[in-house]
């Protein structure tokens, strides 16, 4: 359906600038962007053609045309914005002569075809708001007024789950009654707060009759009302009333009002927070070319929003008009815009996107509660929040709805908005019922704002690459976890070892459960802790021969610590002797004995007399190693994350012979390799290594609790650590605690009880075989390495023509500046590819070896059963077909068009799909 939306300039500057491009020379100048940026200040026209001529001063004209607009429904509809040559002063001086022109704007869009007519800024407001205009036109007008209320009361909602305000402790003071935006904004905020105080220019009869309605105090004083209230919600005609030095700290301040009524271009404080309320984000997936939609890159006024939302749901009906909002029509109109993907959590201040710090500088102004592990409170309505307070939805509809947890339109996933007739209307996520979370739980609650707290206060880079690639877990059971969305996915990642056991199992639970109701002592130092000691002897029944003394750690860095330093005091060296591509940690000692420049340079010097050779090179091994100024050779039995490469046959024969040769001790780091990752419960004992130290983490603790350990040999604890002047050298807090020992009993006793041994193999070796089939039949697929469950099928890279290609066309001589990096980025795509479709079309998690990126970890928890295994398969050979039948065709077209020859080109088919 079509429509139209009638605008004014805001300002005399906005009104030159459309000036500006009228012989093109600007745009010719300094580029299209910068043109339609600076003209979408103006909420002006995109394109040289329309400034090339002489600007109307007495009528309206179409500045914008909006072609193809589409919601998450499937619904399409197309639009021009209209431009009155007014300013706001001009309009409220001479309203009869702006009336005239909105007029003839109707006119002319009810000749092309437009079904309903959307009033912005001060077009909504002259005119009885709407009422003359929808008197006088053919077609249904609407200020966009509810949708206006909705999103600015969304918006506040989630500033207030962001900074931690609860809504139903504060005095919230809303400027600018009688007008129709803060009254309807005061009707709905009344329930949800402690009180509220209403503020205008005069005490007229209208003022007191709201402040009578709801039961709020009238005042004409804004600084006084400044002074008593942390929550502010303005929204006059008239702008510049809000004074910032007037605002107190940890102040959330939403600004409706066109023009502004706060003061300033910016913000001028850091404990304030001042919203520019009222936008709507655009639903994803449409273009943003236009000159509306380019400003705050998709982001528009709600009253455009209103007025789109009634085009594409093609309900021809004059909404928001007069000086009386109804509650249920904001409801209703909010419903709908978030249904077709219209979105109000994006928090903007005078126009523009807030910088994450603005909320940390807040918070620590604020410094609010925190009530995780209790149960949401009730707010005044009855319905629960995280904060304390329902939702806009929940309070128009008496409270009606439910969870805590939200979706990215602020509404609680899975909560039934109720329409006029009380009836369920769909879910603003377009999932079914039965797909969307109950929110109940601790961690859904704490999953709606995980994402944006990882990238505030973590990491924003992983959290920056997007829901495609990173995924908001916020269940595990098994071999399975499960999204924020409610998507299940077959983990086959398995914590990189740390969940042997898969997620949750239900033995670990047991164990913990008794720990923590027995009032087991946490930690404690220099003393017996029962459950370390019982741990230890069973570390020790299970381990390679003559390890029998255990030192716990808390992760698999600190193992290797421990036996590093351990292993200079008991052979009286200092040098370490390591492999290439292996890894053993990054803390400064292990990541010294890393094998990957990568991870090592930045943090050079490193710690001294470490040096590398090739993982299976025996021949440089002797060479070293017979220098003997090494303490000891740490290796991994495979290296994984290098890429599953698995050592030559009677490799580790040759290490052990020529370590008791030079006297150095051999450190086995088996933090990956071991707790029945390879079909023995170490690695050790299937290539016949006996270590005189050995390093274990990751599955230990059962997937739920952190723990380590190293395993060395008694004569050489003894030597290093034997005396009252020396066994405290190297100490651990937290090493051995009761909860982690715990862990560890019942993740020993799991895996030998269930067979998971035996599974570990016999699932290995159905797994190896497929994707050893697979290789032979997909050519994007290289080969298949591993043993047991600690697989890595490599792919080839993407060939080589179309890497060179890419470079051949890259205009922007991107390519120049990355150099090598680029080269390794295309080439690496075939991997990435399978990973991701692996991940978004399968729901199988995986990852790649971050030393060789072409190489696809296969580690699924020890208890993937053959149904799992075969789904993994068939999903494998899809999403590798996939890519190999791609690069073929594209391969194939650079070959043959490169000498004119696309004549003869010829399809290739899908290998085996």
């Amino acid at each position: 359906m079509k429509f139209a939306f009638l605008v004014h300039p805001l300002t005399d500057d906005t009104r030159e600038l459309v000036g500006l491009n009228k012989t093109g020379r600007f745009t010719e100048t300094w580029g299209k962007d910068l043109f339609n940026f600076l003209e979408s200040l103006h909420v002006g026209v995109q394109g040289v053609a329309e400034f090339n001529r002489n600007l109307p001063t007495d009528q309206p004209w179409v500045v914008d045309y909006l072609p193809h607009i589409g919601s998450l429904k499937g619904f399409q509809a197309e639009g021009r914005i209209y431009e009155i040559p007014m300013l706001p002063h001009e309009i409220l001086l001479d309203s009869s002569r702006a009336l005239g022109m909105m007029e003839a704007a109707v006119d002319d869009a009810t000749a092309w075809g437009a079904k309903v007519m959307g009033l912005g800024s001060m077009t909504g407001i002259v005119g009885g708001r709407g009422t003359h205009l929808a008197d006088y036109s053919p077609i249904s007008v609407t200020t966009g007024n509810c949708l206006t209320v909705f999103a600015a009361l969304q918006g506040l909602e989630h500033a207030c789950r962001e900074t931690g305000v609860d809504l139903s402790n504060e005095t919230v003071s809303v400027v600018g009654v009688p007008g129709s935006i803060a009254t309807a904004a005061a009707k709905i905020l009344k329930p949800k707060c402690k009180s509220i105080l209403l503020v205008g220019r005069s005490n007229s009869a209208r003022s007191r009759k709201i402040a009578a309605e709801v039961d709020a105090e009238f005042t004409c004083d804004v600084q006084d009302a400044l002074a008593r209230s942390r929550v502010v919600f303005t929204a006059t005609s008239s702008g510049d009333c809000i004074d910032q030095k007037w605002l107190s700290p940890a102040t959330i301040v939403v600004d409706v009002a066109v023009p502004t009524d706060v003061i300033g271009s910016k913000s001028e404080r850091d404990d304030v927070l001042i919203l520019t309320g009222g936008l709507s984000r655009i639903p994803e997936g449409n273009r943003i070319d236009s000159s509306y939609f380019f400003f705050q890159r998709g982001m528009i006024p709600s009253c455009l929003g209103e007025t789109i939302v009634l085009a594409l749901e093609e309900r021809c009906e004059s909404y928001s008009l007069g000086q009386d909002l109804s509650p249920e029509k904001i409801l209703k109109i909010g419903e709908l815009a978030s249904e077709n993907g219209f979105n109000f959590t994006k928090l903007c201040s005078f126009g523009a996107a807030i910088d994450e710090s603005v909320i940390t500088n807040f918070r620590k102004t604020f410094r609010p509660a925190s009530h995780f592990f209790v149960d949401p409170p009730l707010s005044k309505t009855g319905s629960h929040s995280e904060n304390g307070n329902g939702s806009v939805s929940q309070v128009l509809s008496n409270g009606s709805g439910g969870a805590a947890s939200r979706n990215g339109n602020g509404h609680a996933k899975g909560e039934l908005l109720q329409n006029n007739n009380g009836q369920s209307a769909a879910h603003a996520n377009g999932k079914r019922p039965q797909e969307t979370n109950s929110g109940n739980r601790l961690i859904d609650r704490l999953a709606v704002r995980a994402r944006a707290l990882f990238r505030r206060h973590m990491n924003s880079v992983v959290a920056n690459l997007g829901e495609s690639v990173v995924k908001n877990f916020v269940r595990g059971e098994g071999c399975h976890v499960w999204d924020d969305q409610g998507n299940r996915y077959l983990d086959f990642v398995a914590g990189f070892g740390s969940l042997n056991l898969g997620h949750n199992h239900p033995a670990v639970h047991r164990a913990l459960e008794t720990v923590m109701r027995e009032n087991a002592p946490g930690f404690v130092q220099a003393a017996i802790n029962p459950l370390a000691a019982t741990l230890a002897e069973k570390l020790v029944t299970l381990a390679p021969p003559e390890l029998d003394t255990v030192f716990y750690t808390n992760s698999g860095t600190e193992s290797v610590e421990a036996a590093l330093k351990t292993a200079r005091l008991a052979g009286e060296r200092s040098g370490f002797l390591y492999c290439r591509k292996s890894y053993h940690g990054k803390s400064l000692g292990s990541l010294s004995v890393t094998g990957n420049r990568n991870y090592q340079r930045p943090f050079e010097p490193l710690v001294p007399g470490c040096e590398e050779v090739d993982f299976g090179d025996v021949d440089s091994l002797r060479r070293l190693i017979r220098t003997r100024k090494f303490a000891a050779f740490i290796v991994e039995p495979i290296q994984a994350e290098g890429g599953m490469i698995v050592p030559p046959a009677g490799y580790f024969e040759k290490v052990q012979e020529l370590c008791r040769e030079t006297e150095t001790l051999l450190i086995v780091d088996e933090v990956q390799t071991g707790i029945g990752r390879t079909g023995s419960m170490f690695a050790s004992e299937f290539y016949g290594i006996r270590p005189d130290i050995l390093t274990v983490a990751k599955s230990l603790g059962g997937g739920m609790v952190p723990i380590g350990a190293m395993l060395i040999k008694s004569e050489l604890w003894k030597k290093a650590y034997g005396t009252l002047e020396t066994f405290a050298l190297h100490t651990s807090t937290f090493g051995g605690g009761s909860l982690a020992c715990s862990a560890g009993m019942a993740s020993l006793e799991a895996i030998q009880n269930e067979k998971l041994l035996d599974n570990a193999l016999e699932m290995g070796q159905r797994l190896k075989a497929g994707l050893a089939e697979l290789c032979d039949q997909v050519p994007i697929l290289k080969e298949v390495r591993g043993e047991g469950l600690l697989l890595g099928l490599e792919l080839n890279p993407i060939n080589e023509s179309i890497v060179s290609h890419w470079k051949d066309i890259d205009e922007s001589m991107l390519s120049t500046v990355l150099g090598s990096k680029l080269d390794d980025v295309l080439r690496n795509i075939s991997s990435m590819y399978v990973m991701n479709s692996l991940m978004n079309h399968h729901r199988i998690y995986t990852q790649t070896a971050r030393s060789n990126p072409l190489v696809l970890r296969i580690q699924p928890p020890l208890t993937v059963n053959e149904e799992q295994v075969d789904y993994f398969l068939k999903s494998v050979r899809e999403a590798s077909s996939e890519v190999s039948y791609t690069t073929e065709l594209v391969d194939g077209l650079f070959a043959r068009t490169g000498v004119g020859d696309s004549s003869e080109l010829e399809t290739p088919k899908p290998a085996h799909s």
